[in-house]
Parts: C-alpha cells; structure tokens; sequence
C-alpha cells in the first residue's frame, strides 16, 4: 500500500499544484473580485442602556449614515442590497470623555455573515453629543381658540393628565417652558369634550420638535365647562371723615367690573355687587389707603366670578380746599314746567361753594356740570327761590344749597296783557292818525 502511495510522487505532486493552479485561472476568469460602494447605510447603535443607565442622553452629531465599500466574487457582492449592509456602533465601548464610537460592518445574506466578500466603511466611527440627561414635570396649559355663545362664558377646565414629564438632554430639556394643548369653543353654549395634542414650547414662545426628548405622553382629554354668565359693576362706598383740613379725592378700584356665571334664575337677580360703606372707613386718614376684599363675600354661593375675585379699593385722601364758583343761568336745564307757564330768572348767576383736593378744584371746569331744577310741585305764577340739584364729579363736594330766584308767568296772564298793551298802543296810534288825518283835510279843502 505504501508502494502504491509514493509510486510516481513527484508527478502526482506537480498535477496537485497543476490542478490548483488551473482553479485559480478558471475562478478568475470565470467568477472575478468585485466591489461596490453603498450609500447612506443607517449606523445601528446598540448597548445604548449603557448611557441612559447612567442617566446620561446622547445625540448623534455625525456618521449616522455613511458609506460602506465592498468587495468580493462578482457572483455575491451583485446579488447584495444596501438592506444586506449591517453597521453598528456598540455604546458600551464608548470610553470616559471620548464623544466617537468606531463603527462596525459586516455584510448578512439570508441571515448569514458572508464570509468572502469584505465591507469597509468610509466614514470609520460615529459622533455622538453627550448630556446629562434630565426629567422636567409640566403644567398642562390651554390655548383656547373661539368665543363661547352670547351670554355664556368658559369657567373652568379639566384636564387627563393635569402634567407630564419631558426627559432628554439637559441642554434642551432646560429651555422648554410649557406644554400646551389648543382647542376652540366658537358658540359652544354647553360643555366642550376632547383630545389634542401636546406642543412643547421653548421659553422664546418657539414650538420645540427634538427627537432626542420623550414625553411621558402625546394628547391629553380635556372638558371645557361652559354657563350662562352675566358682567355687573362694583359699587364702593365710603364712612366716616378723613382727618381735619383733608378729603376724600377719589375712590379707585382695581377693577370697576366683574363677569359671574351660574344659573339663569340666579344670575337674573344680581344688577351689582357692593362694598357696605362700613367696610371702607376713613375717619382720620390723611393720606392714601388701600383695602383689599375678596368679592366672594358679597354674593351668594350659588353664583361665581369668572375673573379674579379679589379687589383693591384705593381711597386717595388730599388736602381739603373750598372755592366758590359763578355759574350762569344759562347752563341750567329745567324739568316739569307746565307748559302754561314761562320762567324768567331774576339774576343771571348763581353761587355754588365747592370743596375738594387743590388739583381737583383747579382742574375742576364750572362750564361742563350737570345742573338742574325741577317745577313739578309749581303750578302758579309768582317769584320763587328754586333748589338747583348739581352733578359733580368725584372728589368734590357741594358745601352750599345753592338756589336760583325765578319768575313764573302764566303764558295767559301774559298774554292778556300784551292784548292790553296792544290796545292802548293802538288806541294812541288811531289818536295821532285822526289828528293828522284832519289836518291833511283842510289842507285839502283849501
């Protein structure tokens, strides 16, 4: 057996070598090396727990995509696809400090690595950006669109979730300042039922769309309560007296109105809300005061206020000066004259004695107030001293009865008596005319 093996060894080694040779030819000739460059093949990260873990975020600043060479028989590398490409980039080697991880590429064909063909990647890590990573909660807000019907008014609004919690890298997670959800309520005379979604907002009012943050959720359910509401003033009133030589200027609220909403027959009984006049006492002030109240307690508990419910009453105290004011006939309106009577004013003036604040008086303009008498217990002729009710402005204060002296005529007496003066004014007219008349006669007769 050994005879046979080594008989004729050397020409049975050349044939070996002849034989390998002649496959090298044939697979050249026959199956040539290849290559080809794919083109934005996706980097896989992988292990990325291994930052999160950490409580760290990353970002991928380059090198997500990239390039890969390859190269092998022409038979394998023409039937690969980009989709055969495989490049991964393993977080877990990324070292302390170090922002690239290299990048890996290996081709996989049916589930299978081939083996005889060769990627290399041209872009040879991945760059990454990385924070610490940070949770924010949110306050759900609401940006209402629209205008509820006439008469009703949006009073309350609930929200699932009320809050969410954004996470990503501190650096954008530091400048996002709000979550917000939108809806509209154009005409709505009853509840509003949704869903919207969330729109995260940076502090510059800009909406912030990073993949790098997550939410703990996307849309919230919101119930929009919509009632009937009616808007009615604020009435204050004063007490007491400010210190001696000073007066009340004026009375300034923070809001001279409120909106309330409730039932219909709830509402319909409210015209205002009032401060009692106890509440807001001025004995010996002599400068300025601010109260504060909550108008909650000035309505019934059946009722709400949509606005803000608390109010501040300023009262301005100033140093007190009197003057006294000419004011002509003329800026007088009159009331319930019987329209059998005339009225002549005997004076063409009246006084009014007026008090207040230095600045008031001085800007105080005599020509523009609201003065007025009134006939209506007057049904005869005669001369009368008549009461004149006047409208000041706040911060001055009347300190006379101011009244006007007047002449009722009854229009026929009046008339009567223009009959009379018109006859004796024709009785002297006729009287000269026959004088004339016969003097012109005789002249003529001669």
């Amino acid at each position: 057996m050994k005879e046979k093996i080594f008989k004729n060894l050397s020409l049975k080694v050349l044939s070996a070598v002849f034989a390998i040779v002649l496959w090298t030819v044939i697979v050249n000739v026959y199956d040539p090396t290849t290559s080809y460059t794919f083109s934005n093949v996706t980097v896989q990260l992988i292990n990325t727990q291994s930052i999160t873990d950490k409580n760290y975020s990353y970002e991928v600043v380059d090198g997500g995509k990239i390039s890969v060479y390859v190269s092998g028989p022409k038979s394998v590398v023409t039937n690969i696809k980009a989709s055969d490409i495989v490049a991964t980039a393993d977080l877990s080697k990324i070292s302390a400090f170090a922002d690239y991880v290299d990048i890996n590429v290996s081709v996989v064909k049916d589930g299978q690595v081939l083996s005889d063909v060769e990627a290399t990647p041209k872009t040879s890590a991945v760059k990454l950006k990385i924070e610490n990573r940070e949770t924010k909660t949110l306050d759900i807000e609401s940006n209402v669109t629209g205008e509820v019907a006439n008469g009703y008014a949006l009073y309350k609004e609930q929200f699932n979730p009320t809050s969410i919690k954004i996470t990503g890298p501190m650096s954008v997670v530091d400048s996002i300042d709000k979550a917000v959800i939108s809806y509209d309520v154009t005409g709505a005379t009853g509840n509003v039922i949704g869903v919207s979604d969330i729109v995260i907002y940076d502090k510059e009012g800009n909406p912030v769309q990073d993949s790098a943050i997550s939410l703990t959720q996307d849309t919230v359910e919101y119930i929009a309560f919509v009632t009937k509401a009616k808007t009615v003033p604020v009435e204050v009133k004063t007490s007491g007296a400010p210190a001696a030589d000073y007066i009340v200027s004026d009375v300034v609220l923070s809001q001279n109105e409120v909106t309330l909403y409730g039932s219909e027959s709830d509402l319909s009984s409210i015209t205002k809300i009032t401060i009692p006049s106890e509440n807001v006492n001025v004995d010996g002030l002599s400068a300025d005061k601010v109260f504060k109240f909550s108008l909650n307690n000035y309505i019934d508990s059946s009722v709400g206020i949509l606005s803000n419910s608390r109010i501040e009453v300023t009262v301005k105290i100033g140093k007190k000066v009197s003057r006294t004011f000419a004011v002509n006939t003329s800026l007088l309106k009159v009331n319930s004259l019987s329209s059998s009577l005339e009225l002549k004013y005997l004076s063409d003036t009246f006084n009014l004695v007026l008090e207040g604040t230095e600045e008031t008086i001085n800007s105080f303009d005599v020509n523009s107030i609201e003065a007025t008498i009134n006939f209506s217990s007057y049904t005869t002729a005669g001369e009368e001293s008549i009461i004149v009710n006047v409208k000041l402005p706040t911060g001055i204060i009347m300190k006379n009865n101011p009244t006007v002296s007047v002449k009722i005529v009854s229009k026929s007496d009046e008339k009567e008596t223009e009959k009379e003066t018109e006859k004796e004014t024709e009785k002297e007219t006729t009287t000269d005319l026959g004088a004339t008349g016969g003097t012109t006669q005789t002249e003529t007769d001669r």
